[in-house]
């Protein structure tokens, strides 16, 4: 009997350690609700190992009567300790395509994730920067709360 439960109990934690590691799970507050064009939010992350993949999320919250576009372009650039710069630009989509919103909707906000980068290697270890702009035809957007930057090890 003793040996089932030792068995069982062996089982369990190795199941309980596959699965995704939250690496960074950082939020950023946006003063007054207001997202400039050149304005970047940083965000630091360290690398230890480089032998699995990553995926990097995206998650905003919004005010959907401030803003009202069906989805949100990023620029997402990303560098190791050297500064040699990489960057992507995916688009959020925050709308499906009849125009309900994505995400958690409570009254008129909405707090949106989507995996902007997955499989992510790392060439080496250390510390990446990310920084992450709004790249939409607007100065300035309106009715944005937070952002957050996840990376999870796959």
């Amino acid at each position: 009997m003793r040996r089932i439960i030792s068995v069982i109990l062996v089982f369990i934690f190795v199941l309980s350690s596959c699965g995704k590691k939250v690496i960074l799970d950082e939020t950023h507050q946006f003063e007054d609700g207001i997202w400039m064009r050149f304005d970047a939010t940083e965000f630091k992350v360290d690398i230890n190992d480089i032998e699995p993949t990553y995926n990097i999320s995206v998650t905003v919250s919004y005010d959907t009567s401030r803003y009202r576009e069906t989805s949100l372009p990023l620029v997402v650039d990303f560098f190791p300790d050297s500064n040699e710069l990489h960057n992507f630009t995916p688009i959020m989509k925050l709308r499906e395509k009849d125009g309900t919103l994505r995400g958690v909707v409570l009254g008129n906000y909405c707090t949106v994730t989507d995996t902007i980068d997955r499989h992510r290697i790392y060439n080496r270890e250390g510390s990446y920067t990310y920084r992450i702009r709004q790249r939409t035809s607007k100065y300035e957007i309106y009715g944005f709360n937070t952002i957050n930057l996840k990376v999870e090890r796959l």
